[in-house]
């Protein structure tokens, strides 16, 4: 049970001081001037809801693409639609911005893990990071056989 005493309110404390030494970082500011351009660009955004609006149409098509001859069509726009949204400025620009506050959470919270133990894995979801098994491969003794 959690006992609330002067320690919790302490690491309130902190827990506040990290979150407003985060949002002063130059790349949280960056990924937020990102997104407002993004967000404000209406013509990227009626493009991206076309995308959707396309997409959604061929998964419901997709289990039809044999008798229906113009899902393989729905299916080269999708991939022309998308490429156009993915190579958009604003959406590179965004993206980028992104993985780099991700880094900077993903390197605080491999911090604060190996603060209380080095086999906490932390899964930072960036695609160059190290993978590791959430449930280590026991061998004969219980031990972690390691690969």
């Amino acid at each position: 049970m959690l006992t609330i005493d002067e320690q919790l309110f302490a690491i309130d404390e902190a827990i506040d001081e990290v979150v407003a030494f985060f949002l002063e970082l130059e790349s949280v500011k960056d990924y937020q001037k990102a997104r407002e351009v993004f967000l404000a660009d209406t013509v990227l955004q009626e493009k991206i809801m076309h995308f959707q609006t396309l997409q959604q149409s061929y998964e419901e098509a997709k289990p039809y693409a044999a008798f229906r001859p113009e899902v393989a069509e729905m299916r080269h726009q999708l991939f022309k639609e998308k490429r156009a949204i993915d190579l958009n400025e604003k959406v590179s620009q965004l993206r980028q911005s992104e993985v780099a506050v991700q880094t900077i959470l993903a390197e605080l919270s491999q911090k604060i893990s190996s603060a209380i133990s080095s086999d906490i894995f932390v899964d930072t979801g960036l695609p160059l990071a190290a993978h590791k098994s959430h449930h280590g491969n026991c061998s004969k003794g219980g031990q972690k056989k390691h690969v």
